[in-house]
């Protein structure tokens, strides 16, 4: 993605090509700037090119030291495969706790849906990242609402309401 494609980024109607690790950061980026009430994040395989970068991660703690508001729901895979690699992100959980909800799927939970495969994260309910192919960094950036940002809200929600926090992450406060 080019200077240019970012600036647009969040013209009415505006999707973008992703195509790499490149595009995607500054997809994400740019999204994460513009956030005002909430993330839905899911994704089936947590690169730490992304989930570790610090321009990411100060992203966020930024945007929810300005908006106190701000809520960040985190579907992931179980921390056992990613909190060694991402160890950034686990902090920053573990000091918004209020803010930044992680979960897990149950081991069990069917995954026959396509979606299972992709990764996609919905800002405001309408700004769309979405990851045909995660591990390659493939996909695309819409800036306003689309069906498919509903489709894969809803998505999420139902996977939401069958998560729960994973296990691996509990710590014991005294």
């Amino acid at each position: 993605m080019k200077a240019t494609e970012a600036d647009s980024i969040l013209q009415p109607s505006a999707v973008t090509l992703l195509n790499g690790l490149q595009d995607t950061h500054q997809a994400l980026l740019t999204l994460l700037a513009a956030t005002r009430r909430s993330i839905h994040l899911y994704t089936p395989y947590l690169d730490p090119r992304l989930c570790n970068d610090s321009l990411i991660i100060d992203t966020i703690s930024t945007q929810i030291s300005q908006q106190p508001r701000l809520r960040f729901y985190l579907l992931l895979p179980a921390a056992t495969v990613w909190r060694g690699s991402c160890p950034r992100l686990l902090q920053l959980a573990e000091r918004l706790t209020s803010t930044l909800s992680l979960r897990t799927l149950p081991g069990d939970e069917p995954r026959e849906r396509p979606e299972f495969l992709q990764g996609f994260v919905i800002a405001d309910q309408t700004v769309l990242l979405h990851q045909a192919d995660p591990r390659n960094f493939i996909g695309s950036f819409a800036s306003q609402g689309t069906g498919k940002a509903r489709e894969l809200l809803n998505f999420f929600m139902e996977l939401w309401e069958k998560s729960a926090p994973d296990p691996e992450l509990r710590r014991l406060y005294l």
